[in-house]
């Protein structure tokens, strides 16, 4: 499991590990989605050479077999 502060997502680098999508693997938080009670919900991820952003839990950051911190 990864672990990192959900106050520090923001503007983090993480990589995307697939094998099937070499293109999209880089990415960065481009905003994070608190609901009523001020936790976190949700990210957009911004991939770098596409620009194309997408929403998702921020929990699926957590799943090492798919996502890593920084981009390597």
């Amino acid at each position: 499991m990864n672990t990192f502060s959900t106050d520090a997502l923001l503007f983090s680098k993480w990589t995307k590990e697939s094998q099937h999508e070499l293109t999209e693997r880089y990415y960065l938080v481009v905003a994070c989605q608190r609901d009523a009670q001020g936790r976190l919900a949700r990210v957009v991820m911004q991939d770098i050479n596409t620009l194309l952003e997408q929403e998702m839990d921020w929990h699926e950051l957590e799943d090492p077999a798919h996502w890593h911190m920084g981009w390597n």
